[in-house]
C-alpha cells in the first residue's frame, strides 16, 4: 500500500511537471483522476485479500 501511494506521489509530480503551461482546471481534474485511480487500486487489493476478485 505503501508503494501505491509513492507511486501516485510521483505520478502527481510528474503530471504538475509537463503540464505547467496546462490551465489550473486541467491540471486540477488530472490529479483527482490520479487520486482516485489510486483508491480504485487499493480497493481492488482489498476486495482480492477478501476474495471478491472473482468478481472483478
Amino acid at each position: 500500500m505503501t508503494q501505491a501511494i509513492m507511486n501516485i506521489g510521483r505520478a502527481v509530480m510528474d503530471v504538475e511537471a509537463k503540464s505547467l503551461k496546462a490551465s489550473r482546471r486541467v491540471r486540477i481534474a488530472i490529479g483527482f483522476g490520479i487520486v482516485a485511480a489510486g483508491y480504485a487500486a487499493i480497493v481492488v487489493a482489498g476486495l482480492q485479500g477478501v476474495g471478491f476478485a472473482r468478481l472483478l
